[in-house]
């Protein structure tokens, strides 16, 4: 999902970096980060990570979204968390 999203941010000349990170390393890495993408393996997580990233937009990736692997709609629901 990473690559595809990445993938599509290129397309669309947007400057993104994305890194996977493990929901225990979360704490760690917050510092500089603009938003959070949830997979929906640990989609239960959700109202628990929005209180640890306060202010950074935290998105559940749909599964539907994730199995095809939809970097195009995923990106487009994260710039919708920007506007």
């Amino acid at each position: 999902m990473k690559m595809k999203i990445q993938e599509e941010a290129n397309n669309r000349n947007i400057d993104l970096t994305i890194d996977a990170i493990p929901m225990v390393e979360l704490n760690d890495h917050l510092e500089g980060t603009s938003a959070i993408l949830l997979g929906p393996q640990i989609r239960f997580a959700l109202d628990d990570i929005k209180k640890t990233a306060k202010d950074i937009p935290v998105i559940a990736i749909a599964p539907q979204d994730f199995g095809m692997m939809n970097g195009k709609k995923v990106l487009d629901d994260l710039l919708k968390a920007f506007k």
